[in-house]
């Protein structure tokens, strides 16, 4: 109880951090910042070592290897741009049951048409029960980038795994993640 009490928190606190951007919300006399995209990323990931095996749930550093797709519309819901991507998660503490506050990545996306734009999430905050995940990311896309170069990322999503448990433990997720892309 205690987790999921202090995960219900966790992600109250966190939407509220990452919808009052998204909203448009601003402190006086600054301009609101102006979405260029919204953007999902379904993907499928691999980690590097099995997450709990054995059932036993210790926080463990791992890596999560993740390929997918991706499709964007802009502010009036209307095709923007879709491709595929590959990222690659840094997770310091990763397990089946828990709060991660420190996962970063970064995302490369190959765009239909053949350009590219890479999308650094420096901070991914999780809450995870047994292998499902809710996930707020917080990021930009770098300067160099095809498409969306500088914007700033709010994004919200959730993963899903099997294996908590289990003797094998959690070897692969898939995931949903809706991106806000603002400058």
């Amino acid at each position: 109880m205690k987790i999921a009490a202090r995960g219900a928190l966790l992600v109250a606190t966190s939407l509220l951090t990452v919808v009052a951007p998204i909203a448009g919300s601003s402190a006086a006399g600054s301009a609101a910042p102006v979405t260029d995209a919204t953007c999902v990323m379904n993907g499928h990931g691999v980690f590097a070592s099995a997450v709990d095996p054995g059932g036993v749930n210790v926080p463990l550093p791992d890596t999560l290897a993740m390929t997918g797709t991706v499709s964007c519309v802009d502010a009036a819901g209307a095709p923007l741009a879709d491709g595929t991507f590959t990222r690659t998660v840094t997770m310091p503490a990763t397990e089946c049951t828990g709060d991660e506050h420190q996962d970063t990545s970064t995302t490369t996306v190959n765009w239909t048409g053949g350009t590219a734009s890479t999308f650094r999430f420096d901070r991914t905050d999780v809450v995870k029960v047994n292998g499902t995940a809710s996930l707020v990311v917080t990021g930009g896309v770098t300067a160099d980038s095809a498409r969306f170069a500088g914007d700033t990322v709010n994004a919200i999503g959730t993963s899903t795994g099997v294996g908590c448990g289990t003797p094998a433990g959690e070897t692969a997720l898939d995931s949903t993640l809706v991106l806000r892309l603002t400058h």
